[in-house]
């Protein structure tokens, strides 16, 4: 949470008061000696491994999964767009829990936290039925590589919206994941799928973008959620966030689908799906499972830390699964993906080393000794 300590020391202990932005309180009079890590609580960390891990077995598995559905025979890309948000029922029994734990009541749902869900869900069923069209169109690695450009949108999204710093150091990345993108647009003639046309590549080409732009909104959107209209932000009021979000989404999707015919045509599809109807429910099953550890994944790390951060987790991890596609799928992987490839892995390490002089700045302006107005000396 975003607090300072004030500590005046008095023999051998020490007296703590808390320096808040009003989302967290710490107790007077705890102890001093309380472990850290890196200046952060051991379940800070527990918790970021945590959000971290389900972060990236959710994207890699939900990305291959989606394109085994389009591969081995699926084409509903409104039944896809709906299978990627409709995972939040198995958010509810760890809801409940922290109700429970906690002794806690659900958030009231009040009209304009309506309106914010209403809003995002819909952002989200747009941004999730673009990205099925272009991975519906585009190998594996392209798309992986085309989606870490959302870090770059959400520097400036961030910017715009949260007021991010965007440091020499976010430029650098900024620059090199437009090049890495650049590069891939480039070299499209050799990387198309067999039976795929140039249009259709172009159309999921542009797709990926617009939808890697329109994620990398939606995150900095969420945290001006958690600290304009939610307030104290706890884990439970973030899984009633997703919940909220991701229950609008899959309506759109479902008003989507009737729209474009999907109900009368999931039957035929599933009995021609390549590995018969059990192959078809289950790819299907655990890509909708894939999707929702990833976006609770990226989520809590919103909570622990910023949009920015958990942006650049997710770019963070993208290049694993150009990779792994090359086994599953047998993706080519030429000279040039390979140098994109290289072009987004430099760009995040300039983000995230750039975050690190940041945050050490903070650390020392933080910690730049104060005096009260009795005369005592303490430290920030």
């Amino acid at each position: 949470m975003a607090s300072s300590e004030l500590r005046l020391n008095h023999g051998d202990k020490c007296v703590q008061l808390t320096a808040t932005t009003g989302e967290e309180q710490l107790p007077v009079g705890s102890p001093c000696t309380r472990f850290k890590l890196l200046g952060r609580d051991v379940v800070y960390w527990l918790l970021m491994i945590s959000s971290s891990t389900a972060l990236v077995f959710g994207l890699a598995s939900a990305t291959l999964l989606g394109r085994v559905y389009f591969v081995y025979g699926g084409s509903r890309r409104w039944l896809y767009t709906w299978i990627e948000c409709t995972g939040w029922p198995i958010l509810l029994p760890p809801l409940i829990y922290c109700y429970w734990r906690h002794k806690t009541k659900p958030s009231p749902m009040t009209p304009t936290l309506v309106l914010i869900f209403l809003g995002l869900g819909f952002l989200t069923a747009l941004t999730n039925l673009l990205y099925s069209w272009g991975l519906s169109y585009l190998p594996v690695s392209t798309n992986s590589l085309l989606c870490s450009s959302q870090l770059a949108f959400n520097a400036l999204f961030s910017y715009a919206l949260v007021r991010q710093r965007i440091t020499c150091y976010i430029l650098n990345s900024i620059v090199l994941i437009t090049l890495a993108t650049v590069l891939l647009a480039v070299s499209s003639e050799s990387d198309r799928p067999k039976g795929t046309s140039e249009r259709e590549y172009i159309v999921g080409f542009i797709a990926t973008i617009v939808a890697s732009a329109l994620f990398a909104l939606t995150l900095p959107l969420i945290e001006l959620t958690y600290s304009k209209v939610v307030g104290k932000t706890t884990f439970a009021r973030v899984l009633e966030v997703q919940l909220g979000i991701e229950f609008f989404a899959s309506v759109f999707a479902l008003a989507g689908m009737w729209v474009a015919g999907d109900f009368q045509a999931i039957k035929e599809e599933a009995i021609m799906f390549q590995g018969g109807n059990a192959a078809y429910i289950n790819t299907l099953f655990w890509s909708a499972v894939g999707w929702q550890l990833y976006l609770l994944g990226g989520v809590g790390i919103i909570f622990l830390a910023s949009s920015l951060l958990s942006c650049s987790f997710m770019t963070a991890i993208l290049p694993v699964v150009p990779v792994l596609a090359v086994f599953v799928f047998h993706d080519s992987f030429p000279a040039v993906k390979a140098i994109a490839l290289v072009l987004s892995i430099w760009g995040f390490i300039s983000y995230l080393y750039g975050g690190y002089l940041e945050g050490r700045e903070d650390r020392r302006v933080l910690s730049l000794p104060l005096t009260s107005n009795h005369g005592e000396h303490c430290s920030l």
